[in-house]
């Protein structure tokens, strides 16, 4: 058994490893946005020929990233429609909390428009506190 099947199989999306090249990251307040995303690529493979998977998903400066990528040989790009919808269900995420997967408010801080969650800030602070 390979890493990515062992990583795998202990996860929520064991029976979809196949949508996956590498596991996603592993942030329980956004797994209802990779679910989403999960059903765009699951709707996409089975209307359309060439099947996509996700090349990675992942945690890139504190918000949700996600690759995705043709499962077949040769050059295809991924449709520029369907890459759109799941970078619009990724960018989401920097709205919720990592901590208690709640919707932040967007609050203005020296000037400056913020999303902080009002529960896990660390108010003396100019950095967020982060549990986890």
């Amino acid at each position: 058994m390979s890493r990515k099947e062992e990583y795998m199989s202990n996860t929520r999306w064991a029976d979809k490893a196949d949508l996956f090249y590498y596991p996603p990251c592993d942030v329980p307040a956004w797994y209802p946005l990779i679910d989403e995303m999960i059903e765009l690529i699951e709707e996409w493979n089975d209307h359309e020929e060439q099947k996509m998977r996700f090349f990675q998903i992942k945690e890139k400066f504190g918000t949700l990233v996600a690759y995705i990528q043709p499962t077949g040989d040769g050059v295809i790009d991924a449709p520029r429609h369907l890459q759109d919808a799941i970078n619009k269900i990724a960018n989401e995420g920097h709205k919720i909390c990592r901590v208690c997967g709640e919707r932040k408010v967007e609050t203005v801080v020296e000037s400056r428009l913020q999303w902080r969650c009002l529960d896990h800030w660390d108010n003396e602070s100019r950095w967020r506190v982060r549990e986890c």
